[in-house]
């Protein structure tokens, strides 16, 4: 795995992450509610650092992905995953620097605000008595596209969309299988097919959007990425040589 070089600021940081004993008080609220806390600062910061127009909106995206881990986790799972963040944006071309000054500008924010303090929980109560609802039977993709309630793709007509979506779930399966396999082979335990198969899916997808040396490219970034996520690289190594034929990264 390659060496982040995260500065002295940022690992301290996030080693204080760690050991909060309560959440911050951005912790289980709304991106409306948070994002806007930060937007502004963060802007500024972009610009003064002469980033291009190009990959400003890179840079907003990992902006947001770190406001959404704040939102969501607390403590050791919420470094891990910053960690993360920085290393994934870092690894597709951003600045190193600039990826960790926006990160400790936007802790510092939300450290300002303060931390939750836990509420006492009241009694329980068992459930009401009754019928239980009667789940409603869903619907398939063509008909929620027809009704509305699915996205459009431009250039696509409903018919043609939903069958590219039925081969996608056939691909994705197959994918699924072939990983399962492979695990099992290896003497992998079970409990970790679930992540390893987000990473087999997600190599998948850039194997639909790329193709050569940009997708071993894209692959090492991959299974560099995965590797922080502590899963074992010569797995991921072997999943993206026999399920998807890619040169050993």
């Amino acid at each position: 795995m390659r060496e982040l070089g995260l500065n002295a600021r940022t690992r301290h940081v996030l080693n204080r992450i760690r050991t909060h004993k309560f959440p911050l008080s951005v912790y289980g609220r709304s991106h409306a509610r948070v994002m806007p806390m930060v937007r502004s600062s963060v802007n500024r910061t972009i610009v003064r650092a002469g980033v291009g127009r190009q990959e400003t909106n890179a840079y907003k995206r990992a902006v947001e992905e770190m406001v959404a881990a704040f939102r969501g986790l607390t403590r050791a799972p919420l470094a891990d995953a910053l960690a993360i963040i920085i290393r994934k944006w870092v690894n597709f071309g951003l600045r190193p620097g600039l990826v960790q000054t926006l990160f400790l500008q936007v802790y510092d924010k939300f450290d300002a605000t303060g931390h939750l303090v836990p509420k006492a929980k009241g009694p329980a109560f068992p459930p009401k008595p009754g019928p239980k609802p009667v789940r409603k039977r869903r619907c398939t993709y063509e008909q929620a596209l027809r009704s509305g309630r699915g996205s459009r793709r431009t250039g696509e007509d409903i018919a043609e969309q939903a069958k590219n979506f039925t081969r996608a779930v056939k691909t994705n399966k197959e994918i699924s299988n072939r990983v399962a396999g492979l695990l099992a082979a290896r003497g992998v335990p079970g409990q970790q097919f679930i992540r390893y198969n987000a990473f087999a899916q997600k190599l998948g997808r850039l194997a639909r959007r790329y193709s050569l040396r940009s997708l071993e490219r894209a692959a090492a970034d991959l299974i560099d990425l995965y590797e922080a996520k502590s899963l074992d690289p010569d797995t991921l190594r072997s999943i993206a040589e026999l399920i998807f034929g890619l040169n050993r990264p």
